[in-house]
């Protein structure tokens, strides 16, 4: 029998042959790209075989992939500002791992070299500035901000060890309060807006403007020396890298808001503008107002509340780079605009005040609705020549502009069946322009200069409110003292300048010398204005709160029944301010190799002063005049390459703000806490201990273990007292106070791109109060301090291929109990109760260009509750709970 040859098996086997040879022949080159000091991946860095088109570019880790045919190549490696690697003899069998490590290079450009300028974004080398800095510091870059979904300053400093948020957005560190720390924007001081926080809102500086976040809790001689808590520098983006332009949106809400009823007063147009008063309404005497008030419309607005139904949030950043060449030179310049907005309903919630006894005062029932709009733009121009010369300009523009709607009901102290419908309207802005420069001479002296000028301002413009009181089963006006149905209008403005100087020479092989001269002045100017309704004559059927133009209308004021009264009195404005002119010394030195010492001194002249008025319309002026030095000593022994310890022993200073130093009775908004300030008040001082234990892995594993102790010598602290029956807050210099605390953080990688983060510190602060005030407890723990605080996060990072890359991470934060008001008339101190929040960020990276993103905040949802302990029962009473609730948000961003 004949065989016929079975062609198809023929095939199969001829392609099976030839797909093990071809097999057999292909092979992968791949590895990553580092600089080879700070570890820091080289994204872009070219790896080519010579002779050829063959090549490959390292991706955002510096992972490169090359795909060659089994065989023994010559390598070179590129990257600007980098000397070139040139590898011979290269073996590629099947699949080759082959790592590069880059020196950085001064490159000739004509007859000028430029020394290519770091990019301290990544974690890898925000850990090795770390593990370098003379100072005790802790760091958050660019990249980790992205991987974490962490939008902006606040959420990202809450991620460092002891450092937490309180109410209204002030900051905690290691337990002490707002006025105990310092901020700076590229190592300058910023003004706040806010009037009662030392510190502007670290919100209004988004995640897409932001290099990297430094916070050092230790002194150095060459800052300002009124912290003690914190010194937290946000360097804002530059362009040191390669010429780009993005785009990024995403798009959201909050699971108990989006698609929801949404209510909202009346508005003058929308968040991008700021509403403002008519001047000659506040400019005309009072007899001229009353009369113009009766046959003229003054305000742009009314008390109507509409409802609408909520819509997905948004936000955006367009940002882009470009460097040129000036003859040899390099000019650099970045620019980014973001624009996004919140939503936030907050539903049942509740608030109630306490007798001494524990029976109810007051009690209310709320829902309130936020709706937050904020805008931010930066630009940077930067010139580098010689060797290592630079010269730049930076501006940077922030607006955060809130408007909460609120409906409230419940009974009050004389059992009135109250209902209230307010509106507030906050706005912050700031204004920054910078100028810096550092200049090389030779390899011993260098010397860098910057100034600055920040405008900063808090509008409050046009805050309203109408109460009603049910009676006989109807709604009526509530006019027990013509007060409640009212409008406010504030305005504080602040302007800073800074100037600073510094020249350093180093002499040995690593010793230096400092000297440094700055100057800051700081203006403030505040104005408010009230405006009452009188509605004692106005008796209308009210069937639907909202819709107020049925009743609060012109034709009412111009038939008498309703009058309106300009409250604006000279106590409802100052102006203060402050001139520091400061010098300081200091000397780095190693006595022995492993040993470093920084010390320093600094000589501070401090004149401060605000100009006010009594109660009784008499102008005064109240002034604290401070001349200090301060000295600052930062130890560090590395016991070997991984290995280290610090300490830090300092004096600093807590001066009084504006506002306390001034004894005229203060109210910054219609229903805020009265304040009355104290001409006697005087600087509160602090002695410093830290004492820190470092380990840093090459791989990016470390563990710190810190721990500190802190004397406050007469601090300054809130008190109350009683007038007329209500709480009148003031400030007093304590006799003294602490805190001391454990901090610890651990990082580490668990398996290849699988990393584990965790820190955690344990706190215990006391202060003693000054005799005379109403407050329950003379000795207590510092207001705003949780005796715990928690931070973990797990991160997943795998990369496929050269361009696609998957980010995942879990985020877990734990804030402890603290004080959030201090009791008083017999009451404990009201505290808030332990919060834990989860939150979950994804991203996928396609390739070089395109990515998208998914983030899922606040996934436990857990209620914000506030508990306060009644002494005479033994009891610990829920006084307010709240909800925010969870959120998402997806998103993509585009890269050229």
């Amino acid at each position: 029998m004949s065989m016929k040859p079975d062609l198809g098996k023929i095939f199969f086997l001829i392609l099976l042959l030839t797909l093990s040879a071809m097999t057999a022949l292909a092979g992968n080159l791949k590895g990553t790209v580092l600089d080879k000091q700070t570890k820091e991946p080289l994204t872009g860095a070219t790896v080519q075989i010579t002779g050829t088109t063959q090549g490959a570019v390292a991706d955002i880790d510096g992972n490169y992939l090359l795909e060659v045919k089994n065989g023994t190549y010559t390598i070179i490696v590129r990257y600007i500002g980098y000397k070139d690697i040139l590898l011979n003899d290269v073996k590629v069998q099947n699949e080759t791992l082959l790592n590069f490590e880059m020196e950085s290079d001064a490159q000739t450009l004509g007859e000028v070299s430029v020394t290519a300028r770091k990019n301290l974004e990544g974690e890898r080398a925000l850990q090795m500035e770390r593990q370098k800095a003379t100072l005790a510091i802790e760091n958050l870059g660019a990249k980790e901000m992205s991987i974490k979904g962490i939008s902006n300053v606040e959420e990202g400093v809450k991620k460092i060890t002891g450092i937490s948020i309180a109410s209204a957005g002030q900051l905690i560190v290691r337990g002490l309060g707002d006025r105990y720390s310092t901020t700076t924007l590229n190592g300058l001081p910023i003004a706040s807006p806010n009037p009662d926080n030392k510190l502007i809102p670290l919100d209004i500086f988004p995640a897409s403007t932001v290099q990297n976040i430094t916070v050092s809790k230790v002194y150095d001689a060459g800052a300002f020396a009124d912290y003690s808590g914190a010194h937290i520098d946000i360097s804002t983006k530059e362009n040191v890298g390669s010429d780009f332009f993005s785009v990024s949106f995403n798009t959201g809400g909050k699971f108990n808001t989006l698609g929801k009823d949404f209510y909202q007063m009346n508005r003058d147009g929308s968040l991008f503008k700021t509403p403002s008063l008519n001047r000659k309404l506040t400019d005309m005497s009072l007899s001229d107002f009353e009369d113009y008030a009766r046959s003229n419309s003054l305000f742009n607005t009314s008390f109507r509340v509409d409802k609408k139904t909520s819509l997905p949030e948004f936000g955006g950043n367009i940002g882009f780079g470009k460097r040129f060449d000036l003859g040899g030179n390099e000019l650099s310049l970045l620019a980014s605009v973001g624009v996004s907005n919140d939503l936030q309903a907050m539903n049942n919630a509740s608030v109630r005040t306490l007798e001494a006894t524990g029976n109810t005062l007051n009690e209310f029932t709320y829902d309130s609705y936020s709706n937050e709009l904020k805008i931010a733009a930066l630009g940077n121009l930067g010139y580098s020549f010689r060797t290592e010369d630079h010269i730049g300009y930076t501006f940077f523009y922030a607006r955060n502009a809130v408007d909460t709607y609120m409906h409230r009901e419940g009974v009050d102290y004389e059992d009135h069946n109250l209902i209230g419908s307010n509106d507030v309207t906050h706005i912050y802005s700031l204004q920054n322009h910078q100028v810096n420069g550092k200049h090389h001479f030779g390899n011993q002296w260098d010397v860098n200069w910057s100034g600055s000028y920040s405008k900063t301002g808090s509008d409050e413009p046009d805050r309203r409110q109408v109460m009603y009181i049910r009676e006989d089963n109807q709604i009526k006006l509530f006019k027990l003292n013509r007060q409640e149905t009212m409008r406010y209008f504030g305005e504080l403005n602040e302007n800073e300048w800074v100037g600073d100087f510094t020249a350093s020479y180093r002499f040995g092989d690593n010793n230096r010398l400092q000297a440094g001269f700055t100057y800051k002045d700081k203006n403030r100017d505040y104005m408010g204005t009230r405006f009452y309704y009188n509605l004692n004559r106005l008796n209308p059927t009210i069937t639907d709160i909202y819709d107020t133009d049925a009743f609060l209308n012109m034709e009412n004021i111009e038939n008498g029944s309703i009058t309106i009264d300009r409250v604006k009195q000279p106590k409802d404005s100052y102006t203060a301010g402050n001139d520091i002119y400061a010098g300081y010394l200091s000397a780095e030195y190693y006595p022995i190799t492993p040993l470093l010492v920084n010390l320093g001194v600094r000589y501070e002249v401090s004149k401060q002063w605000v100009n006010y008025h009594t109660d009784g319309g008499k102008a005064e002026r109240s002034e604290l005049n401070k001349n200090d030095l301060f000295p600052a000593l930062n130890a560090k022994y590395q016991m070997d390459a991984k290995n280290s310890l610090r300490f830090a022993f300092s004096r600093t200073v807590t001066r009084p703000s504006f506002i306390e130093m001034a004894p005229f009775l203060y109210q910054e908004s219609y229903g805020s806490a009265q304040i009355r300030g104290n001409a006697d008040l005087q600087n509160g001082y602090n002695y410093n201990i830290d004492l820190r234990y470092e380990l840093f892995e090459n791989n990016g594993d470390m563990l710190s273990v810190t721990a500190y102790y802190k004397h406050l010598d007469a601090p300054i602290e809130r008190v109350q007292t009683l007038a007329g029956g209500s709480a009148v807050h003031s400030f007093r210099n304590a006799d003294n106070g602490m805190a001391t605390g454990v901090e610890i953080e651990f990082r580490k990688e668990i398996t290849k791109d699988l990393r584990f983060g965790i820190n955690g510190s344990y706190m215990y602060t006391n202060v003693k109060l000054p005799e005379g005030g109403a407050y329950t407890n003379s000795q207590r723990a510092l207001q705003g301090a949780s005796p715990y605080l928690g931070n973990a996060d797990l991160t997943y990072s795998p990369s496929f291929g050269e361009e696609r890359q998957l980010s995942v991470a879990l985020l877990y934060n734990l804030q402890g109990p603290r004080i959030h008001s201090v009791g008083i008339s017999e009451l404990g101190d009201v505290k808030q109760q332990p919060v834990h929040t989860l939150n979950f960020t994804g991203s996928y990276r396609f390739n070089k260009r395109f990515s998208v993103k998914m983030q899922i905040n606040d996934l436990l949802n857990q209620d914000i509750l506030f508990k306060q302990e009644v002494p005479t029962t033994g009891e610990k009473l829920e006084v307010e709970r709240f909800r925010k609730g969870t959120g998402v948000e997806v998103g993509f961003s585009y890269d050229l």
